[in-house]
């Protein structure tokens, strides 16, 4: 008895042996150690002895008992690693969880995943039955609007808790359920806008546009619906005919004091709403936003058939507006003057306009001016194309194509060459119609509290000089007569004059209205464009990937993220507009927009002892300048235009004295006294005559190398030091010599570099179309 007690003893002695202290050994250590006072020992009955006894005992025993000694004391072993593998498990895990605290802790708290893992530690339960908030969705449908793949990647892959795409799809599936107005939209818009917003606050406009689609269609099975199905029946059938919708067209509440915007509805078309569906759709959504407590003033719109045949019954120039169906205040009508602009640059390819009586604007002068202006490698209008006069698919919808034509540019070029006799004097009356369009077109288009001349907006103080602006330009518009070239009779007008006469109209009077009636300060015209809804198809666009015409599944599922994510300006930098610096009115995006980091040369001395300024001698540079051949004068003028850039560009006229010899007070030539607009602080930079030397060879030098280095890697830094192996001096004080030759070297580098890659891909272009035209003729023959 005495035996087996004391066995019993050394037994849970040895079970209950504290091993803490070799947690962190390794298994080779370990092997060595467990267990620690184990030694080998016979015995008849299986019983280990005490440890004194150990010596006097017999060595002879069963190799039975032995073999089963043996494996208990195995058994005990892997049991002891087993405990040490799962207390190593148990500390990884625990310093990855230190590790995440101490990365939210160091972390912005604005971010996505460091909010999220803030919530993920401070509950420290599993994300199944989490209980996520408002923004915590919100920011979730932001990434998952990427792209669900990335969304899985983050949430799976990256162990970042996020909500499930499940939890996500039944969040934005109660937005947009049916097509017309969004019920849920405007509740929230009614929570938002709630007593304590002021009035000014509550102004917004109605904007209405189309977007192509892609006829498809598919079944819902947890809807138990056919989605892309025009349920109106065909006009000249007794049956219901199934057509696929091609269209969708989305209206959009716009801020006119603040800068925000919200879609609330949205109808699915075939080809086209119909002038009795068009003015149902307006009664509902004015209504609606009425209801909402949001006061709408404008109506935006642009010139499909159907829409404007009924806006145009509704409104005219004398009465620009419609009555709201609630409260009986006008609401004016504008026609979007993007597309205004659009189609009169249409309308010049086809007719010749004749204005003020006894002028002629010709597409032809267009023409021959960019065919006289595109040889020279400077140009005075660089950025126009072949794109830019024989229009492909697709492309007379780019309004930025239309602007670049009949801009001011232009017409400062037309005069330029007519000045020199390349071009006609009829030309200056298509230059005057380019430049008086590009200032209506400034004039309403207006985006800046700051903007100068045509481009600031309607200020309370300027109030009636810039109706009387206005006035004059509907004069101007109402003056249009059209010769077609056909040799058809004359037309009197055509739907986007009365477009432009409609929206002159309504904007004199608008403006009128919120600057007196609603204490207005300013107002800025763009507002009162289309901009904000092209971006949101933009965004619509680039939904899981970009796709021009998507169909009408994705598009629903990409309206319905946008709107509950707060999503409002989109990330592709080749949209059809300029940005509308809009907001979402219902959710702010979570993300904070932090600027960059700007870096600004400073600038050298100006008043100082130790710099000793020494100008070239002035004489022999204007030698070469007399003798330089080879240059026409619109060579030299373009050069002078484009070597003013690239001085203003580099920053290197901070110096008194490098200023006063890289510049000259007056322009050599007049292409840079007419591109000068009036209202300029300071003007355009006019580089000095021997400034103007440089410029030309380097002008020179890169014509003649551009084959033979272009290939090669650092292009840039090879055409800059051969400059510096050709002596090509610009003036400049001893001081800041260097770095005028630096920064002005690469910069025009730089600049031709583009310009050169934009003239090839012109001519690759040029010539794979040559050759597919080629491939066709032979195929005929």
């Amino acid at each position: 008895m005495e035996c087996r007690s004391r066995q019993g003893a050394d037994s849970t002695r040895l079970i209950a042996h504290d091993l803490t202290h070799l947690v962190f050994r390794s298994d080779e250590e370990a092997d060595n150690l467990y267990p620690p006072e184990l030694q080998p020992f016979n015995s008849t009955d299986g019983e280990p002895p005490q440890a004194e006894e150990q010596q006097t005992m017999p060595t002879a025993n069963s190799p039975t008992n032995q073999g089963h000694a043996e494996q208990r004391s195995n058994n005990i072993i892997a049991q002891l690693r087993s405990k040490v593998r799962r207390q190593k498990t148990t500390i990884r895990q625990m310093q990855a969880r230190i590790e995440k605290a101490k990365a939210v802790q160091s972390g912005s708290s604005s971010s996505i995943a460091t909010r999220l893992m803030q919530q993920k530690i401070r509950r420290d339960v599993r994300s199944r039955g989490m209980c996520w908030t408002k923004k915590d969705i919100a920011c979730s449908i932001q990434l998952h609007h990427k792209g669900s793949s990335a969304y899985r990647l983050v949430r799976n892959k990256w162990k970042i808790p996020l909500p499930s795409s499940s939890t996500i799809r039944r969040r934005i599936r109660q937005y947009f359920v049916l097509p017309g107005i969004c019920n849920l939209t405007i509740r929230s818009l009614q929570s938002k806008f709630d007593a304590s917003s002021t009035n000014q606050q509550r102004i917004a406009t109605l904007c209405f546009d189309g977007m192509s689609l892609t006829p498809s269609l598919r079944y819902q099975q947890h809807r138990d619906v056919v989605v892309g199905c025009d349920p109106r029946t065909a006009d000249d059938s007794k049956e219901q005919l199934p057509r696929p919708v091609n269209e969708a067209i989305v209206a959009v509440l716009r801020g006119v004091f603040q800068d925000w915007k919200q879609p609330i509805a949205y109808y699915p078309v075939f080809r086209t709403l119909g002038q009795e569906g068009f003015g149902i759709a307006i009664d509902e959504c004015l209504t609606a936003s009425h209801m909402a407590g949001i006061k709408v003033v404008a109506l935006v719109a642009d010139q499909e058939s159907t829409q404007w045949a009924h806006l145009s019954r509704r409104a005219d120039t004398a009465n620009p507006f419609l009555r709201h169906p609630v409260t009986g205040e006008p609401v004016y009508v504008i026609v979007d003057i993007p597309h205004c602009l659009k189609n009169t640059r249409n309308a010049l390819m086809k007719n010749d306009i004749k204005f003020n009586e006894c002028k002629l604007a010709k597409w032809q002068h267009l023409i021959q001016f960019y065919q006289n202006d595109s040889g020279p490698s400077l140009r005075l209008a660089s950025k126009l194309t072949d794109a830019h006069f024989s229009l492909a698919l697709g492309q007379k919808m780019k309004v930025s194509l239309a602007a670049q034509v009949l801009s001011h540019s232009v017409a400062s070029g037309i005069r330029t060459l007519v000045h020199h006799n390349e071009l006609s004097e009829d030309a200056l009356q298509t230059a005057e119609f380019a430049k008086r369009l590009n200032d209506i077109f400034d004039m309403l288009n207006s985006a800046h509290l700051y903007g100068k001349g045509f481009q600031q907006p309607i200020h309370r103080d300027t109030l009636s000089a810039q109706i009387d602006r206005l006035t004059e330009a509907e004069d101007f518009v109402r003056s249009w007569r059209f010769l077609p070239l056909n040799g058809r009779a004359v037309k009197p007008t055509m739907p986007f004059k009365e477009g432009w006469l409609l929206s002159l109209s309504a904007t004199k009077q608008l403006c009128t209205t919120l600057i007196r009636d609603h204490h207005f300060d300013y107002v800025c015209t763009r507002r009162f464009t289309q901009d904000h809804v092209e971006n949101l198809f933009c965004i619509i666009r680039g939904h899981n990937g970009f796709n021009d015409r998507p169909e009408l599944s994705s598009f629903v599922g990409a309206l319905r993220s946008v709107a509950t994510s707060g999503l409002a300006q989109p990330d592709s930098t080749s949209r059809n507009c300029e940005d509308d610096n809009c907001e979402a009115a219902i959710i702010a995006a979570c993300a904070p927009t932090g600027a960059g980091d700007c870096v600004t040369t400073k600038a050298g001395p100006q008043n100082s002892s130790s710099v000793v300024c020494q100008a070239p001698q002035q004489q022999l540079l204007q030698k070469k300048l007399d003798s330089w051949q080879g240059a026409s004068n619109v060579s030299l003028e373009a050069a002078e235009y484009v070597g003013g850039y690239v001085l203003k560009r580099s920053r290197v006229l901070h110096c008194q004295v490098c200023n006063s010899l890289l510049t000259a007070s007056e322009s050599a030539g007049v292409h840079i006294q007419h591109k000068t607009y009036s209202h300029a602080f300071r003007g355009l930079t006019a580089p000095s005559p021997v400034a103007l030397v440089a410029f030309m060879k380097m002008e020179a030098e890169f014509a003649a190398l551009t084959s033979s280095f272009i290939i090669q890697p650092r292009v840039a830094a090879r055409f800059v030091n051969h400059l510096r192996e050709q002596l090509v001096a610009l003036p400049a004080c001893e001081l800041h010599h260097t770095r005028v030759h630096n920064q002005v070297f690469k910069n025009f580098a730089h600049l031709r570099l583009h310009h050169w890659c934009r003239r090839e891909m012109k001519n690759l272009r040029a010539v794979a179309q040559k050759k597919k035209t080629m491939g066709k003729i032979r195929k005929l023959h």
